[in-house]
């Protein structure tokens, strides 16, 4: 039984003609008679009388009528909530992410939601990676933007883009140069480093020459407006993208030096919980974050970053 079966057995129950039901489902009324006839075959009861001017439904019939009816209002309700649900698009999301993804999509993302989605409520929760895992495992928004979240079984994450980190700072302090520079020498510097614990260190293939440069900082800060006023202010070097500092690059007012031995990466995924009921909202903002994370990368306006393929 399939509801195209039922969908002809209505039609005959409605018309009571082989016939007219035919014209109605738009197909031969041999082949509308075969269905019927299986449909009985299959149920193992007779389910119309036939007579010479018609079809006349049994006790049977008038039982499985009351179900095909139900069933099909079913499927229709299904699929027209569906096609619904994905054209209006309405509700309030929290998503999560760092300064540094704010500084490049987030423009973007607030003019895409008021334009694409007029009935959609957007908050955007600014936070280091580590803090903003924490809001999306208790609950606090519904999708974030992470840089090398931990390992583990709650959340779901498709990786976006690798990005790079860079020595930068004011030429007195790193050098009147962009030549690249060792980690061991850069521990040597007077650095001011975000304080974020497991995720900071899980930046390097080698943890512990990070953890190193950790211990050796002047100063530790949990803002990242502490950060730039450290460096704005000649007192220290850091360790960061070059997005983060973009315009202080371009008028030279700062100095990027890639990094070595190792290589510092950190990669950006799209975090959320495995144990929150799916929605066309959520799944609908997360492509639009994703398209335009890989926008941003593609076009060059994140600079110091690669696209990592779905």
């Amino acid at each position: 039984m399939d509801t195209r079966q039922l969908r002809y057995f209505v039609a005959v129950c409605e018309f009571r003609n082989l016939s007219h039901a035919a014209d109605h489902c738009n197909t031969a009324a041999s082949a509308l008679s075969h269905h019927i006839a299986n449909l009985e075959d299959e149920l193992e009861t007779r389910l119309f009388t036939r007579k010479p001017r018609g079809m006349e439904p049994t006790a049977a019939g008038l039982k499985l009528l009351t179900h095909a009816q139900f069933i099909l209002s079913a499927f229709e309700t299904a699929a027209s909530e569906v096609k619904l649900g994905q054209a209006e698009i309405s509700g309030n999301i929290a998503i999560g992410m760092p300064f540094s993804v704010i500084k490049v999509i987030g423009g973007d993302l607030m003019r895409r939601v008021i334009e694409d989605f007029p009935r959609v409520r957007l908050l955007i929760r600014e936070g280091l990676s580590g803090v903003t895992y924490n809001a999306l495992r208790t609950g606090e928004i519904e999708a974030a933007l992470i840089f090398n979240p931990p390992p583990d079984s709650q959340t779901s994450r498709t990786p976006l883009l690798e990005e790079e980190l860079f020595c930068i700072g004011h030429r007195d302090i790193v050098g009147d140069t962009d030549a690249p520079i060792p980690l061991e020498e850069m521990a040597d510097l007077p650095v001011a480093l975000l304080q974020s614990g497991s995720l900071s260190r899980a930046l390097v293939d080698r943890p512990a020459e990070l953890a190193k440069l950790e211990s050796q900082a002047r100063i530790q800060l949990a803002s990242i407006a502490g950060t730039l006023s450290a460096l704005k202010e000649g007192l220290a070097c850091t360790l960061a993208p070059k997005v983060l500092v973009s315009e202080e690059l371009k008028s030279g007012e700062f100095v990027a030096r890639a990094v070595t031995d190792p290589h510092p990466v950190r990669t950006l995924h799209l975090v959320s919980a495995l144990d929150v009921r799916p929605t066309f909202l959520r799944e609908r903002i997360s492509t639009l974050i994703s398209e335009l994370v890989r926008d941003a990368v593609r076009t060059g306006q994140w600079e110091g970053a690669r696209p990592i393929r779905a």
